[in-house]
């Protein structure tokens, strides 16, 4: 996902984390080495926003780790 307003902390190698859409979804992929980074700042806030404009269209945020997954 590109997103111009993203700084650095979102490149994968440093979020852990890859990032997708498919038409009202959004996708996360966590590295299996970071359970939890995506619940972290600054990270999980922007998560929670892209989840509450998603939804106003029927759309959605979810994330994958491991063989877990959850959505926002």
């Amino acid at each position: 996902m590109t997103d111009a307003e993203l700084g650095p902390a979102w490149e994968p190698s440093r979020a852990h984390m890859m990032i997708y859409s498919q038409g009202p979804q959004i996708t996360i992929l966590v590295d299996p080495d970071f359970e939890d980074i995506w619940r972290r700042e600054p990270y999980h806030a922007q998560l929670q926003k892209w989840a509450s404009e998603a939804a106003r269209t029927g759309g959605y945020v979810i994330v994958f780790w491991q063989d877990e997954v959850f959505k926002i």
